[in-house]
């Protein structure tokens, strides 16, 4: 795989977007109901919204999706794919910046985004990579949902990142920060005395979890769901992101 080679660009004409489609199920899984269809993907780019890809000579191998908002200035980020015959290759990172240079050609200066917390792979790429930060948990979103999302709540918390701004202030990486929970299971303790900087830890691997102990990722789900309300409503907000064997967020307030 190269790369350079690719191509960024929107997407045009049924066929790249049904590609789109293609690829949503290829990277989520699930039944054809779980995509955003080509004919809204088509409305969307019709509208002003972003429809965009990364396509490997004729085919679309990236996507990621920009839909305006009744706030101005700001776009929702629905989706990003990339396909799994690419992941590795810095393409997601890719996507996201011709997102940026997108949106603030045209006025945007925030895009916000949902993402499913527990998912550390995720988590690193928008809070630590790509400099989001995060303040809303949303229980539940979508309801049940299918594919690699089967099996749990479908949790999210909304990712905030300001295209114009200094990156968020984080904690000194060096420094001890307590943990909110227990980082082998996820039990939920207690906020610690002081208001400092703290560690909410989330398991290293969800997937791998759902596969093999269902109703240990519905645990964690539920614990860590418990932790970040009472920390977001003590005034913490998400700033940063320890990977590693034992993940973690860091909330600062």
């Amino acid at each position: 795989m190269r790369p350079e080679a690719l191509t960024l660009r929107e997407l045009r004409g049924p066929g790249e977007l049904a590609q789109a489609e293609d690829l949503q199920l290829r990277v989520w899984g699930g039944s054809e109901r779980d995509v955003f269809p080509r004919d809204a993907l088509r409305a969307l780019s019709h509208i002003g919204g972003l429809v965009a890809g990364a396509l490997s000579g004729e085919e679309v191998v990236g996507l990621v999706v920009g839909l305006p908002t009744a706030a101005p200035g700001v776009q929702h980020s629905h989706l990003l794919a990339v396909h799994p015959a690419w992941r590795g290759a810095g393409l997601a990172r890719r996507l996201k910046l011709y997102q940026r240079e997108w949106g603030v050609a045209r006025g945007v200066t925030r895009v916000e985004w949902t993402y499913d917390p527990l998912r550390a792979v995720n988590a690193h790429f928008n809070i630590r990579r790509l400099g989001a930060v995060a303040s809303t948990y949303l229980d539940d979103f979508y309801g049940e949902m299918g594919g690699i999302n089967a099996g749990v709540p479908s949790d999210r918390l909304v990712a905030v990142w300001d295209l114009t701004g200094p990156p968020p202030a984080r904690p000194d990486p060096a420094a001890p920060l307590p943990a909110v929970n227990d980082p082998q299971g996820g039990a939920f303790r207690a906020i610690p005395p002081g208001g400092g900087a703290v560690r909410l830890h989330i398991p290293a691997d969800l997937g791998a979890l759902l596969d093999c102990d269902p109703a240990r990722a519905v645990q964690w789900r539920l614990q860590t769901r418990r932790a970040f309300h009472a920390l977001l409503g003590e005034g913490y907000r998400v700033t940063d992101f320890l990977a590693g064997e034992t993940p973690a967020y860091v909330l600062s307030r």
